[in-house]
């Protein structure tokens, strides 16, 4: 005799904390179970099978559902957290005790969507929205692409015997974030900060080519004859020192194994800097895996990752070669606009998330690895 049903499959998302963090992050993990909701004679045969129970469905109460029984009456975990350079505090949400019936209450706030649902189930839920403030320092050599140049006040042409060699910068930024839980999955935020950074960038010119470009005679003479600064290379370093504002959004979708986690936020940002014309855009992805130490005072999670970071934006400035010694008879200024980006990608990062209570957690973060350095410090608030 054959038997024919549509299973129906209901998620139940269920909370339980954990924490990074991003720059760029501190971890929230939801837990997720999977229910398969039958009807009919589905749901006799449910009851034929060995371990399987059929109980009421507390949403509808026209259909059972088949649960598997468990030693510890826990089911098995699969999480969701959040991490990123600059991320939103998360809970430890608390399972009901093994064989109590759960506390019917009403989850009294919007988001995230389905939490009554979870409620329902006996979880407890974190606060579903935060404010945070974080600090980031960062030391990263930069590749230059893309140089036009202007001398003496005139008009920015492609150059190539203009070389740039080296260029370190060293990023800060102070951001304020806002964010919210808009399924027990799936975290959105914005960030909005100020940033600012300095640094150096090594330029080197052959003086024949620079004569050429600027029409001065001579070096086409013998030796002896022509100019000597045909014979040699003028070097220098611009100093780079920029400010401004910058704003982005992010979401996050994460998961995790009982105490272990993993997290994947996606962040972009564009900076309004003033040495460039155009705003700086970056996207940040940064996954990570980590562990959750419940202490008496709250939990620690401990992670490690990764952040793979691109980043595109056009710099100006300008440099003055003290050439009034020479045959061109006066000091050469140069007008730049240059494309500048990390030189490697990926760096590597480790951190910990202490999540004090209810509300409040703080957050520190450390990156290496490549050609990039970073630190993040962050507090976030949760109501």
């Amino acid at each position: 005799m054959q038997t024919s049903f549509v299973p129906r499959i209901r998620i139940v998302a269920m909370l339980h904390g954990v924490a990074p963090l991003s720059l760029s992050s501190l971890v929230r993990i939801i837990t997720f179970t999977c229910v398969l909701t039958v009807s009919g004679p589905a749901a006799a045969a449910a009851e034929s099978i060995p371990g399987v129970t059929a109980v009421p469905d507390a949403a509808e109460n026209s259909f059972p559902v088949a649960v598997e029984e468990r030693p510890d009456d826990r089911p098995d975990s699969i999480l969701l957290a959040y991490g990123g350079r600059v991320v939103p505090p998360m809970e430890s949400s608390r399972l009901p005790a093994p064989g109590k019936e759960p506390e019917h209450r009403v989850w009294p706030h919007a988001l995230p969507f389905f939490a009554q649902r979870v409620v329902d189930r006996g979880i407890d839920l974190p606060n579903p929205y935060n404010v945070g403030l974080s600090y980031y320092y960062g030391s990263e050599d930069r590749i230059l692409s893309d140089l036009e140049v202007g001398f003496n006040g005139g008009q920015k042409l492609n150059a190539s015997f203009v070389h740039f060699n080296n260029t370190h910068i060293d990023p800060q930024s102070l951001q304020f974030q806002a964010g919210a839980w808009l399924f027990p999955f799936l975290n959105v935020y914005g960030i909005l900060g100020y940033t600012k950074g300095k640094g150096e960038i090594e330029i080197e010119i052959p003086g024949r080519e620079l004569m050429q470009f600027l029409g001065v005679p001579g070096c086409n003479l013998g030796p002896g004859l022509r100019p000597e600064l045909c014979d040699r290379d003028l070097q220098g370093t611009a100093h780079a020192d920029y400010d401004g504002i910058s704003y982005g959004l992010g979401l996050t979708l994460a998961g995790a194994w009982k105490e272990l986690f993993f997290s994947l936020p996606v962040t972009y940002v564009e900076s309004d800097v003033s040495m460039s014309t155009t705003p700086a855009k970056t996207w940040n992805i940064a996954p990570r895996v980590g562990w959750n130490q419940h202490l008496d005072g709250g939990m620690v999670t401990w992670y490690t990752g990764g952040t793979y970071m691109i980043s595109k934006v056009s710099i100006t400035g300008s440099f003055v070669f003290p050439t009034a010694g020479t045959a061109i008879g006066q000091d050469t200024s140069m007008d730049f606009s240059i494309k500048v980006e990390p030189k490697d990608a990926w760096n590597y990062l480790a951190g910990a998330h202490w999540m004090i209570n209810r509300s409040w957690s703080i957050l520190g973060e450390v990156g290496f690895g490549g050609s990039r350095e970073d630190l993040i410090v962050a507090g976030f608030y949760r109501f």
